[in-house]
């Protein structure tokens, strides 16, 4: 049976500022968000793709660097058999002010500029179903009621929020009815930032892709695209990771350490080392650490940041003191101790409890001699 070889990508967002990181790192992700863009057409090539989809927010927001919309065109050119269909998203909507209208897109590129709508390409037996956001709001499904030729095969790119039952959302909501009814072979989603496998609602089969570069640390784990065939009735499809670098969170309890240098080698000996000078990663310190020791997150980062490309340290530690019996003293740290944990008893709220847990730890660390710079809290 004919099949048409796909690859589908999504969320690309290119020049995203990239605010949780420093002015020198967030540059850099920039620039190598290109670089995962021409890695993504240089397997589009190797691959013998006949059809890339690109299901939304390749723009971010209010701002691209024009050098990026060149580039976008120059690597699309270099595919110029293949075609290539945008659905814009919530993040890029198709209107009077789009990026998209400042590109010189080359004739192989179909935008998809609204409504639902379709094109037909023969040599392919394929039709390709298409809608674009022209606003940051769909509050209503771009998915309306089609009619498919199924001698033919027919996939969608789009933009949108999956959404079970009738619950509804601001961003295209593409409700599971509408999958399982559409006769589609298969429906290339953008919007979740995540990969969600290749799911099956009624005869058809959707999937996000995910985006093909974490952007944060809310964007952890592997990124990339998906790869394979569709043909009348089903696919054969994969996730294929695509990424430049990885965002990982790692707890490490640092129980029991004394000195700055064993808690290095605590970090060091619990990371990929393989991986330190590949990755973004967010190290949350945890378990209770001796009286004496008194833990400044900017010295470590300091002392450690030399050996990660780039690395966030949180400190959730506590103090390791018996708290029920110092508050029993009568000592100033004992009166301190027993009110700042009757007032934790008597917090109404799980922030409440966390901002007196940590005047706790100062407290202590202050009533025990030990220097407290307030700013690096």
């Amino acid at each position: 049976m004919k099949q048409v070889k796909i690859l589908h990508c999504a969320d690309l967002h290119f020049d995203t500022p990239f605010k949780e990181l420093t002015k020198e790192v967030s540059e850099n992700s920039k620039e190598e968000l290109l670089e995962v863009f021409k890695n993504i057409i240089d397997l589009t090539i190797k691959e013998n793709v006949e059809v890339l989809l690109i299901a939304g927010d390749v723009f971010d927001n209010l701002t691209v660097n024009k050098n990026t919309l060149f580039f976008i065109a120059n690597e699309l050119k270099r595919i110029e058999k293949v075609k290539v269909f945008i659905s814009p998203g919530n993040h890029d909507p198709y209107n009077e002010k789009s990026f998209y209208k400042m590109v010189n897109w080359p004739d192989n590129v179909y935008i998809f500029k609204g409504e639902l709508e379709y094109k037909e390409v023969s040599e392919l037996n394929l039709v390709v179903w298409g809608a674009g956001f022209n606003a940051s709001y769909e509050h209503e499904s771009l998915l309306k009621e089609i009619n498919v030729d199924r001698s033919k095969i027919n996939i969608m790119v789009i933009h949108g929020e999956v959404e079970k039952g009738n619950s509804k959302n601001e961003y295209n909501p593409i409700y599971l009815n509408e999958i399982g009814k559409s006769g589609l072979d298969y429906i290339a989603i953008g919007h979740r930032h995540k990969f969600s496998g290749i799911l099956k609602e009624g005869n058809t089969y959707y999937a996000y892709s995910g985006c093909p570069q974490g952007r944060g640390f809310d964007e952890e784990g592997e990124k990339g695209v998906i790869i394979g065939d569709v043909y009348c009735g089903g696919v054969s499809l994969y996730f294929k990771p695509i990424c430049k670098r990885k965002y990982i969170t790692q707890e490490i309890d640092i129980s029991d350490i004394n000195t700055y240098d064993e808690l290095i080698s605590k970090i060091l000996s619990e990371v990929n080392s393989e991986e330190f000078k590949q990755n973004f990663y967010k190290i949350i310190l945890k378990g209770e650490i001796k009286e004496h020791f008194s833990l400044n997150e900017r010295i470590l980062s300091e002392k450690i940041k030399g050996k990660f490309y780039y690395i966030k340290i949180v400190n959730t530690t506590s103090i390791a003191v018996d708290l029920d019996q110092v508050s029993q003293d009568y000592s100033v740290k004992g009166k301190f101790v027993a009110k700042i944990m009757k007032k934790i008893e008597e917090a109404s709220s799980d922030d409440e409890k966390d901002l007196l847990r940590l005047a706790l730890k100062l407290g202590i660390q202050c009533l025990s001699e030990e220097e407290v710079n307030l700013n690096d809290y």
